[in-house]
């Protein structure tokens, strides 16, 4: 093996390593991390580096000032707290858990205040919301007729569409399925208190086997 292939095993093996190392600590590794990892000497990894950046292949400035392609396409994601569940049908109660986080490109859910809900129920299956997706919601955002909303009524919640009944004045919660006697609309005005929490902005389910 000729030494210029040898120096491209190498330099690839640092750019694995500083992806890999982004990947599960989100942060940029040292020198020091990078040749305690690889195995290749500290002084050659500088060096390796500096290659690197003339050919343009990540960003280099000394230290942890390391900048990869792969880390900037990653670095378009948002972090943002799952917390419990929406009713897709009836109401429920409305309870605020943190179950977990979850990453999404900002490409897909914009910015601002985003929180995550566990679909329950199939009133949303014709919007292509099914029971155990990840629906993204936007508290920031203005609601507007033919949004898809977290509602909160009579202490319950329910993720629907927002329409305006113009004859009678008042918000109506449709569903998106044929059933409806099951999933009849929702008049939340009923209820008594009637609150948007929130616009959902995208929705994340696994596909099944088919």
């Amino acid at each position: 093996m000729g030494r210029n292939s040898e120096n491209e095993k190498k330099r690839q093996q640092i750019l694995d390593y500083i992806n890999g190392y982004y990947d599960d600590f989100r942060e940029i590794p040292s020198v020091r991390d990078i040749a305690a990892g690889t195995g290749i000497p500290t002084a050659t990894v500088h060096r390796h580096l500096t290659v690197m950046k003339e050919n343009g292949e990540l960003q280099y400035a000394g230290r942890r000032a390391i900048s990869t392609d792969r880390m900037k396409l990653e670095g378009g994601h948002l972090s943002m707290p799952v917390l419990g569940y929406v009713a897709c049908g009836p109401g429920e109660e409305e309870t605020e858990k943190l179950i977990e986080y979850i990453r999404m490109p900002e490409s897909l859910v914009g910015k601002g205040n985003l929180y995550a809900l566990i679909a329950k129920g199939e009133s949303m299956t014709g919007a292509g919301i099914f029971p155990g997706d990840y629906v993204i919601v936007n508290r920031d955002r203005q609601a507007e007729p033919g949004d898809i909303v977290v509602a909160h009524y009579g202490g319950y919640n329910n993720l629907k569409v927002l329409k305006k009944d113009e004859k009678k004045g008042v918000y109506v919660l449709e569903s998106r399925n044929p059933d409806k006697e099951k999933y009849a609309d929702i008049y939340p005005h009923e209820f008594g208190d009637f609150t948007i929490q929130g616009v959902a902005v995208c929705v994340s389910h696994r596909l099944g086997r088919t």
